[in-house]
């Protein structure tokens, strides 16, 4: 089924040409003057106030004329994003007639295509699940089919891709043409090039009905099943988004350099939303390339207002970004320009989704002037510890920090018939939810964050099983408004492997406690690898290549690397007479897996050791088999 051809080319006018935007002046991290309507941040704090939740899109309305993206095509405004996602929403509704607490799937690049149709989803009172083309099809379809899409949206170069599987799982498909193909007049946009509040219209439902819904599923890795679709509530979101603005410091006067994927809570939280949400512009690359990555952090020949203070990443991105400065800054001249530039103007450096090295968190020190944030989060909870923002210095390499606001987190351990035993428990108060233009720095020029209602305020620690050493070790849980609920699409079970019967999640990660900071130890289960930020089930590598003609057995292991965090490493025994290369190994994996679950490394064996049960004995491999599968640079 396709939606009509009016929609098409409203939804195509309003992106292919970049919608006029308002200079920005003084746009560091000092306050930014803005005309606020009052009444309206009055009416969304009394909404806050009885349980309701702003979403981002109306947030937008607070500060219209400000830049709120750039990418390859051109910069928009607040109100042109919202503008768009306004009319696109009208279809979608119409599509859908009426509807609400629909899933809607959707793929778009990186850009601002991306942000009107996940808009214009939450306008109708829908339900946004992101896709990505790193899948592959059947992994796609199964996210179709899980999630129970009521209607699938891609840009043009993704129809090719989505278009089959839409069609054989009879999901209604809309289809629109990427930014830039047309030179649209002022006109025919209907629009004068600075947006005027006034042409903007409220949609979408009231703030309370958006503070009792779903509001986005962000599926798992599929690291010890079949992927799952994490609920994502409006109230969810809008507490961590809080909860970074508090300890964070995020403010309208940032400028947040985004290249992460957006099927990942990573890209979603901390780089989009937390960003919007303060009035904040992106600057967003379709992926990241890291010649690109330094050429916009240094910023060479553009305007101070569009010069980048906030960058997240995982260790491999820094780690590609360390390699190119060795090679493109080799000068000591050019070195120290670098170094100067970076510590002058970036504010926030943030590192996570896998373990930064010793090696890697102080040679990037060394060559920016700038010390790491390291954090620690998943699809399930979104940011949940971190390091400090102030002071800079107590920032601890190796650390993951403490509890962010609204967090408990709790070191338990496990004992026979897999009870758990609580040992300690870290809990920091939630953070105050109320908008405040003042905090964002877009009103005055008081410096919120020296309010005590607006600090991180200090955790509660709670010893249930004081220890001889101070140090705590076990399986680590998370509890508070920010971690979710439920899986979408699975029944809740008394004894669920995900919860403790009083409500606490369970992560499946070791972790270890002392003098206020967590430590993550690595994943509580042997066949969970974190390889560059993502997570990737060794079981569902080793289906995969055992399917290939030439493999009688199959062991996936993650390899401890500097650059990777670990490798997906793979030790194979073949079928008598038959041969196999890594590249042929990863040419017919790669039509069931993504990309990042691809083994780095192969090795063929004779045989593996396998234990009484008949199961492979992961931990004999390693041990006889580890140091041939480290991976060589």
């Amino acid at each position: 089924m396709e939606v009509s051809l009016r929609t098409i080319r409203i939804f195509n006018r309003l992106l292919r040409k970049p919608i006029g935007i308002v200079p920005l002046r003084n746009v560091s991290n000092t306050a930014v003057q803005e005309e606020v309507n009052s009444e309206l941040l009055n009416s969304f704090n009394q909404d806050i106030k009885a349980g309701g939740a702003v979403p981002v899109f109306r947030r937008a309305l607070l500060f219209p004329n400000r830049v709120a993206l750039q990418d390859e095509v051109g910069t928009y405004t607040y109100a042109g994003l919202h503008y768009a996602a306004a009319e696109l929403s009208k279809d979608i509704a119409a599509q859908l007639v009426g509807d609400t607490e629909r899933t809607i799937a959707y793929m778009c690049p990186n850009d601002a295509t991306h942000v009107v149709v996940q808009w214009a989803i939450w306008m109708t009172g829908n339900i946004a699940v992101p896709l990505t083309p790193l899948h592959p099809p059947e992994m796609l379809k199964y996210f179709l089919q899980d999630c129970g899409a009521s209607l699938v949206v891609c840009t043009q170069e993704y129809e090719k891709t989505l278009r089959p599987i839409a069609l054989e799982t009879s999901k209604p498909l809309l289809t629109t043409t990427r930014a830039g193909q047309e030179e649209p007049t002022q006109d025919k946009l209907g629009l004068q090039l600075t947006p005027k509040t006034e042409i903007l219209a409220d949609t979408g439902r009231s703030n309370s009905w958006y503070g009792n819904n779903d509001a986005m599923l962000i599926y798992t890795s599929g690291t010890t099943s079949k992927p799952k679709g994490v609920v994502w509530t409006h109230s969810m979101l809008n507490t961590q988004i809080a909860a970074l603005q508090t300890a964070w410091q995020y403010s309208g006067g940032d400028v947040v350099l985004h290249t992460l994927p957006l099927h990942h809570i990573h890209g979603q939280l901390n780089s989009l939303n937390a960003s919007l949400a303060a009035g904040a512009r992106i600057r967003m690359l379709p992926s990241f390339a890291s010649h690109t990555v330094w050429a916009k952090l240094l910023g060479t020949g553009e305007r101070d207002e569009a010069k980048v203070s906030v960058f997240h990443g995982v260790p491999a991105m820094y780690a590609r970004l360390l390699g190119d400065h060795e090679r493109m800054f080799a000068d000591e001249r050019t070195a120290q320009y670098v170094r100067a530039t970076l510590a002058a103007r970036v504010r926030l450096m943030c590192a996570g989704s896998a373990p930064l090295p010793d090696r890697l968190f102080a040679r990037w020190q060394e060559i920016s002037g700038i010390r790491l944030l390291e954090r620690y989060g998943m699809s399930e909870v979104g940011m949940a510890l971190s390091n400090p923002y102030k002071p800079a210095t107590a920032r601890a390499v190796g650390r993951v920090g403490a509890p962010l606001p609204g967090v408990a987190a709790r070191i338990a351990a496990t004992h026979e018939g897999g009870a758990l035993e609580p040992l300690v428990t870290v809990e920091t108060a939630a953070p105050t939810l109320q908008i405040s233009l003042e905090r964002l720095g877009l009103s005055s020029t008081k410096d919120y964050f020296d309010a005590k209602e607006f600090e991180w305020q200090p955790p509660v620690v709670t010893e249930h099983k004081p220890s001889e050493n101070g140090v705590y070790q076990g399986e680590l849980l998370l509890k508070g408004p920010g971690v979710f609920t439920r899986y979408w699409n699975r029944t809740p079970q008394v004894s669920s492997p995900d919860f403790t019967i009083d409500g606490w999640f369970r992560t499946g990660d070791t972790a270890s406690y002392q003098d206020g900071r967590f430590r993550i130890l690595g994943r509580t289960s042997v066949d969970i690898i974190k390889t560059s930020g993502y997570k990737v089930s060794a079981l569902q590598v080793e289906s995969a290549i055992l399917e290939h003609p030439n493999v009688a057995d199959a062991a996936v292991l993650g390899i401890e690397n500097e650059d990777y965090g670990e490798v997906v490493s793979a030790v194979v025994v073949l079928k008598e007479g038959t041969k196999l290369t890594l590249k042929e190994l990863k040419d017919d994996a790669g039509k069931r897996l993504a990309p990042y679950q691809l083994p780095r490394t192969l090795l063929i064996v004779k045989e593996m050791p396998r234990n009484a049960m008949g199961k492979l004995d992961k931990k004999e491999i390693r041990k006889l088999y580890g140091k041939e599968m480290v991976l060589k640079k």
